[in-house]
């Protein structure tokens, strides 16, 4: 008896969490074990994970003839000033610069979280986006978005491995729940990867190499980075909403 569709969807949804999974663990497990900190742990983590990209794109392009299947093409005409130039996703990312840069560790350090965050972005985008979100697309951008989102937000736990705390921890699976759910939406709406992976990857590189602000002025960052993120949502949400109209009325 030949396996269902969906059934084959489900499996491959697994499969592909399971391979990024191990990835992440593994790059995470490295640093802990070893105790390296700085430079040597962004590279290393960065290797892993590059290591990861590599592969699935030589998969691609051997099973596939090219890497279109994983959403590496260009925008949807106008995409972009449908999602007003993807602002209010800079806005957040540049955010944390408000407290200043952390310089301690040099050009090497920062060229280092360099490579380390555009694997980060790479990875996460061609997995939750490009492989798990464009298998569930056809079933609706609504499912898609959800299923995809979810995995990426609980795929923060992983950071524990990485030495993070679980109340900070906790609060990274939230953001990046709707995160996932904008990136999804974007991704669907643009039809293109690159716009998720280069927006991804300025976010965790400003992140990281961000300086160090009190415990309050980071709550209150976050609050704003979250509203700032919700309104985006739910304007991405309308706009999909509104283009899937004509074609349901076509049914």
């Amino acid at each position: 008896m030949k396996m269902k569709r969906k059934d084959r969807i489900v499996l491959k949804t697994a499969g592909a969490m399971l391979v990024l999974l191990l990835f992440f663990f593994a790059q995470g497990a490295i640093v802990v074990i070893t105790g390296i900190e700085g430079i040597p742990s962004a590279l290393i983590r960065g290797a892993v994970i590059w290591g990861l990209v590599i592969i699935t794109l030589a998969n691609s392009i051997i099973r596939y003839k090219g890497i279109l299947k994983l959403g590496f093409r260009s925008a949807e005409k106008g995409a972009a000033k449908r999602m007003l130039y993807f602002s209010p996703l800079l806005l957040i990312a540049l955010s944390p610069f408000t407290a200043g840069i952390n310089s301690n560790g040099g050009a090497a350090l920062i060229l280092a979280n360099l490579f380390l965050t555009l694997g980060i972005g790479m990875a996460e985008e061609i997995f939750f986006r490009g492989i798990i979100c464009g298998l569930w697309l056809e079933r609706g951008v609504g499912k898609a978005m959800i299923i995809s989102s979810v995995l990426f937000g609980f795929s923060h736990l992983l950071n524990i491995a990485g030495g993070a705390e679980l109340g900070e921890t906790v609060l990274q699976i939230c953001f990046a729940l709707v995160y996932g759910m904008v990136f999804a939406l974007i991704f669907a709406e643009s039809g293109s990867l690159l716009p998720c992976v280069l927006l991804h990857a300025l976010h965790d590189f400003c992140s990281f190499i961000s300086g160090e602000a009190s415990a309050q002025f980071e709550i209150f960052l976050g609050a704003v980075q979250f509203i700032v993120l919700l309104v985006y949502f739910l304007y991405l949400f309308r706009i999909t909403a509104r283009k899937r109209e004509p074609a349901m009325k076509g049914r």
